[in-house]
């Protein structure tokens, strides 16, 4: 992983250290079926987080390494707990049967935080959809609960469960700023600094198959 990362700016390293310390949680999950191939995929893996922190603030992408600070402290696991809250949307049954009671109950404050986050996340998404439609083929449908094939939304509602209200209040606020000055769609961002790793130049080169 090390081969890869970026450090150009203060903010680089930030997001090096919250993706070394999710690097160290996703190498311990314990799936039902077994260890999965993604787990011995240290490169993917970072390109993947790194470009979703990228479009963070730093306020926030200071309290959420807190909050992966704390959960290491406290012997949780914030990737385990974020796969476990998938469950819920994409097998209800067995979440409802052996997963709920294990994982810390989400208030109603924390989940309207979620709820407002995600639905602003997911229209984003699908306006880069309607943009970039041969790169978004390439990725998570925005929408549905399959769990074969687990959409945009659900990833981001389980995940989003894990943060503290402190890092949602901070990440809502930067959505909100954006979406009231005019700022950049935040899944363009998102998806410009991840084709950067693979040697694109621009979405469009991308979009296009350009190297």
């Amino acid at each position: 992983m090390h081969t890869i990362k970026r450090t150009h700016t203060p903010k680089d390293h930030l997001i090096n250290d919250i993706v070394d310390l999710e690097w160290w949680m996703f190498d311990r999950v314990n799936n039902i079926g077994g260890r999965a191939g993604c787990q011995n995929d240290s490169r993917t893996f970072y390109i993947m987080r790194y470009s979703q922190f990228f479009a963070w603030p730093v306020d926030a992408l200071e309290s959420y390494k807190q909050d992966l600070l704390d959960a290491q402290a406290e012997g949780r696991n914030l990737l385990t707990e974020k796969y476990a809250y998938m469950m819920a949307y994409t097998d209800p049954r067995t979440y409802e049967a052996t997963i709920r009671g294990r994982i810390p109950e989400v208030s109603v404050e924390k989940a309207q935080l979620v709820d407002a986050i995600a639905a602003l996340l997911t229209a984003d998404e699908q306006a880069f959809a309607a943009q970039y439609p041969r790169l978004h083929h390439r990725g998570r449908p925005v929408e549905g609960a399959e769990a074969g094939n687990v959409s945009m939304n659900v990833y981001a509602l389980g995940e989003l469960k894990t943060y503290s209200e402190q890092t949602l209040r901070l990440y809502a606020a930067h959505l909100l700023d954006l979406k009231k000055s005019g700022g950049e769609n935040i899944s363009v961002t998102i998806h410009r600094a991840m084709v950067s790793f693979y040697g694109y130049a621009s979405l469009e080169a991308a979009e296009a198959g350009q190297g």
